[in-house]
């Protein structure tokens, strides 16, 4: 412990003796060590531990699976048998997701709902942060009439107020009276801002056809995922026997409530921005190992003296390594400054409508975990910069560094292979990080631009959620489309005013099964189409021209036979070689109640997934003939459609000023929040980018101006000899293209990899964009040499006397 305090206290010494030198190095790995601890902290949270629930890994998520390997909700009687028959779980728990109206709290307002059973708060083992949660005997029909809040919404929409419980609200305009509210670690469902309990009529806990419900379990002691599986689906294969109209071709599929919760591109585009950051860091230590060769050179003489008076290798090593490593902990200070000033930035622009869908996002913040990570950090770096250059700063002629005359401090040829490779690794490591996140941002500029035909920036959407009490019939709902989209259409500067079940590249279409009529489904095959109920003026709104038959007019209507027109591709795929004008189908499955549908036409095809390149079939339904209870808006006007969002909302609140409406954009707004977390990857490749290649061109501008150092001499001897300075420039601009050349090369292979794994991610990335690629490299290499012209002018202009004088 002594040796160790006297190696800090003469590390401590010496950094204060060169004070540029150590704000350098603190500057470059603060930057690098608080880009990944602000990425860990904000994956941590989102990623890693998005809710704060005891044995996570225990807790799984159950799903009805079709043969073809599509998951669905569950039936309310299945989860009743499997409740009742497996032995693999604890306790099983459903719930649904439903939008209500908030009334009686200021302001009507869309609210997420989630009637949930007693078991959903037990098997997460979820406690109040205030009151209590609901329990089984309230799960009854007549005594359901509790409400729980989600923590978020208890901020926003009632100001943190701790006197909320026992007071009451109402939800579809039945009252509801409050009794507790949830902890801030608990975002799950995300969406949910209130919980009520599920309260099931027996009716309804018979019913096999309606997959409404998620369900999640937590599993007994020692079972694992395979054999709680395996356990549903004997239970699966039981029902299907028993119910075979309902159940045959269903099993199930268990998977932990970790991997429902990410999704499946989250903990994809994290970990690619981890990665971009930890190589950002891998710049970072290069960057350092090279300033520490050349202050190694410097000191040889000092270290000369030290083992002549009898210091051994491994104090040498252990003195320079104790240097490096606090030189990693003053970083990491100033990387948990850097961090928490990013990860501000990062939670104060996220929108809030976008951050409610991700579990964990509020929870994000310098935490234990994440000061744990940035010490092993600075311990790393400060080995992985300092390891290299200490042995090599041991390699040294005694005699030679001790000679009374020797003024020499040039370093050997294994220091400048190393600090070439150093070079390289960061030019290559550059060029990597600067050709992936260009991709990015350019296959995200493509997707932004997908809708351009719409003109997204003049059309305002919104969606409207028809409360079931008031609008309980097909012909309260129709008439209120009728009236909205009436009154929407005389607003001055309004061109079009349609409902749709989806905007094109919105993702949030529902596909369902369908049947066409005298054409059986075989055994374990399915058919499935996007559903679409649109008004009349929706394709000639959208410019979706109709290539055969008709649209819809008004003439179709409740009293009408139901008619529909469906997609080129849904044509394509289930009527190959026929004609489908005439021919009907039906939406649902062989249970469906829905009624038969006579296609009157055949539209173009529409991208509806942003995401996916692969067009679904579609079916279009007159929404005045099959009239849903929520629908998207879509007012086209002449301007902006921000300037419309106020009378449209006055427009609605005087045909019903209970009716509470979700927040007005237009349609391009809604494209980018769409994009948000997108964004947000290529903005932080940008910056881990930016910076590896500022700190590469730092890189090889050091390596030349070393160079030039400890070539002073030889580059005199040249010039007293006869060379001529255009030789030495070249010379030295030689050495750098190789340099540059070299890692250019090698950054090259390591993009082309990241190319092919972003063009899985997204829809708009060309793995071999020569563009890119080209322009990249050239970009880069120009940089390059151009931080080297610096250091070989210099050495142009080097006179020989004074090269000479001091040998």
């Amino acid at each position: 412990m002594h040796t160790v305090l006297q190696d800090l206290r003469y590390a401590v010494r010496q950094l204060r003796k060169s004070p540029g030198f150590t704000l350098a190095v603190v500057i470059t790995l603060a930057i690098g060590i608080g880009s990944n601890v602000a990425i860990f902290s904000s994956m941590d949270a989102v990623v890693l531990r998005p809710l704060a629930v005891p044995q996570m890994d225990r807790v799984m998520t159950v799903a009805q699976q079709k043969a073809d390997g599509d998951l669905h909700q569950v039936a309310l009687a299945n989860f009743v048998d499997w409740s009742q028959r497996n032995r693999s779980f604890e306790e099983l728990a459903v719930y649904a997701l439903a939008d209500m109206s908030l009334t009686g709290t200021g302001d009507p307002a869309h609210v997420s709902v989630a009637p949930a059973s007693a078991a959903f708060f037990t098997v997460l083992r979820a406690q109040p942060f205030l009151g209590r949660v609901f329990v089984n005997g309230e799960s009854t029909p007549g005594q359901d009439a509790v409400a729980v809040l989600n923590y978020g919404f208890w901020q926003t929409k009632f100001a943190a107020d701790p006197q909320v419980l026992g007071r009451r609200i109402q939800l579809d305009q039945r009252e509801y009276t409050v009794i507790g509210v949830m902890p801030k670690s608990l975002q799950y469902p995300s969406t949910a801002d209130v919980f009520v309990p599920l309260a099931p009529t027996l009716q309804q806990l018979a019913e096999r056809s309606k997959r409404d419900y998620m369900v999640i379990g937590r599993l007994r002691s020692g079972v694992t995922v395979l054999q709680a599986q395996s356990d549903l689906r004997t239970i699966a294969t039981q029902l299907a026997k028993s119910y075979p109209a309902t159940n045959s071709g269903w099993t199930v599929r268990v998977e932990p409530l970790l991997d429902g919760i990410n999704g499946e591109f989250t903990p994809l585009y994290y970990r690619l921005v981890m990665g971009a950051t930890l190589f950002v860091l891998l710049v970072v230590c290069a960057n350092v190992a090279n300033l520490q060769f050349a202050r190694g050179i410097a000191r040889r003489p000092e270290i000369a003296m030290r083992t002549a008076l009898g210091a051994g290798r491994f104090r040498l090593i252990r003195q320079l390594l104790t240097e490096n490593i606090l030189l990693g902990l003053i970083g990491a200070l100033g990387g948990i400054l850097f961090g928490a000033f990013y990860l501000r930035m990062t939670l104060i622009t996220m929108p809030e409508r976008v951050a409610r869908y991700m579990s964990g996002w509020s929870n994000i913040s310098l935490n234990g975990r994440v000061l744990a990570f940035s010490i092993v950090l600075a311990v790393l770096a400060g080995i992985v910069a300092g390891f290299a250059p200490a042995l090599q700063a041991l390699r040294i002629n005694l005699v030679d560094q001790l000679k009374s005359g020797s003024r020499t401090t040039t370093g050997s040829q294994g220091s400048r292979t190393l600090k070439n490779i150093f070079a390289v690794a960061q030019i290559s490591l550059a060029v990597a990080l600067v050709i992936g996140a260009t991709l990015i941002s350019k296959g995200m500029r493509t997707m932004l631009h997908l809708a351009d035909a719409y003109e997204p920036a003049r059309v305002l959407t919104f969606k409207v959620q028809l409360p079931e009490s008031r609008y309980d019939t097909p012909q309260k709902r129709a008439a209120w489309y009728a009236a909205s989209l009436q009154k929407l259409r005389q607003i001055p500067g309004v061109t079009h005013a349609e409902v749709t079940g989806s905007l094109p590249y919105s993702d949030t279409g529902w596909t369902q099964d369908c049947a066409m009529e005298n054409r059986p489904v075989m055994p374990g095959k399915f058919q499935t189409a996007q559903r679409l109920p649109v008004s009349d003026g929706y394709f000639s709104a959208f410019h979706i021209g109709i290539s055969e038959g008709r649209g819809f007019t008004q003439s179709d209507s409740l009293n009408s036979i139901p008619v529909a027109v469906v997609s080129r591709k849904f044509a394509a795929q289930y009527f190959p070689g026929e004609k489908p004008v005439g021919r009907r189908i039906r939406m649902g499955d062989a249970n469906s109640h829905e009624p038969w549908l006579t296609i009157v036409g055949i539209a173009e095809d529409v991208h509806y997934s942003l995401w996916f390149p692969a067009i679904e079939p579609a079916v279009y339904i007159d929404a005045a003939q099959l009239p849903a209870p929520d629908a998207t808006y879509a007012v086209l006007t002449n301007g902006a459609a921000s300037g419309l969002a106020p009378a449209a909302r006055k427009t609605l609140m005087a045909l019903d000023p209970a009716l509470p409406l979700d927040v007005l954009m237009s349609y391009e707004q809604f494209l980018n929040e769409s994009l948000v977390g997108l964004k947000y990857v290529a903005v932080m490749l940008g910056i881990d980018a930016a910076f590896a290649l500022a700190l590469a061109a730092i890189g090889i501008f050091g390596v030349m101006a070393n160079l030039v150092g400890e070539r002073t001499r030889e580059i005199g001897v040249r010039l007293a000899v006869g060379a001529r300075r255009e030789d030495v420039l070249s010379m030295i601009l030689r050495r750098a293209s190789v340099l540059t050349a070299t890692g250019v090369g090698t950054g090259v292979v390591l993009a082309y990899g990241l190319a092919h794994m972003t063009a899985n991610l997204l829809v708009g990335v060309r793995p071999h964009d020569p563009v890119v690629f080209t322009g990249i490299t050239g970009m880069i290499a120009l940089i390059a040499i151009g931080s080297s012209w610096i250091p070989a002018r210099r050495a142009a202009r080097i006179d020989p006397m004074v090269a000479l004088h001091d040998e």
